[in-house]
């Protein structure tokens, strides 16, 4: 044999031993963790549940459903009911809703924190002497879950006892208990920068 021929083998060795030394460290490079912002507070993660909560079940699912009535009505939802009771005095609206079980695709086309879930009793006010929104319950179970029931957002979800009050569902603040012990404080929304 030649020694062209194995100057040529050889090299021939390099260049793939080298090829596949790149491919693994680009494969290597792209299983590294993509840098993200700050881990949320456990406050900040309740925060946004009861946001969501509020704004999605109350006020776009179940008030515009109820808003000529007088009384009581009993909603189906994906998972179980929500039972309305509306009292209006003055320029106060009460809204007292026994959920019972009550689940609330959030995106049909989502399977990915797709259904928020409630169990218990909430009264919500509009209006009246006190502020502009008032939303608080006691041992009410809610959490974000996804389509095949598991709890993506365990940290947050729970048992809360809470009273909320702010002009909008933004501005809503207060105290929260979350499953009988850890107490949560409920911020205000912060804008986007």
């Amino acid at each position: 044999m030649s020694r062209n021929w194995l100057l040529a083998g050889l090299a021939s060795a390099l260049i793939t031993a080298a090829i596949v030394v790149a491919a693994i460290e680009v494969d290597e490079a792209t299983l590294e963790p993509v840098e993200t912002g700050p881990t949320p507070t456990p406050e900040e993660r309740a925060s946004r549940l009861m946001r969501t909560f509020v704004s999605r079940v109350i006020e776009q699912e179940l008030r515009p459903r109820v808003v000529e009535l007088a009384g009581t009505r009993v909603i189906d939802g994906s998972g179980g009911t929500a039972t309305v009771q509306r009292v209006v005095e003055g320029e106060r609206i009460q809204l007292r809703i026994a959920f019972d079980g009550y689940v609330l695709r959030l995106d049909p086309k989502v399977t990915v924190e797709n259904e928020i879930q409630a169990d218990g009793t909430v009264h919500y006010t509009r209006g009246g002497d006190e502020a502009a929104l008032r939303v608080n319950g006691t041992d009410v179970r809610i959490g974000v879950f996804d389509a095949e029931g598991r709890d993506l957002g365990e940290d947050a979800a729970g048992r809360f006892t809470f009273d909320l009050r702010g002009d909008d569902i933004a501005t809503l603040a207060g105290d929260a208990v979350r499953n009988g012990e850890e107490e949560l404080e409920i911020r205000p929304a912060t804008p986007a920068a």
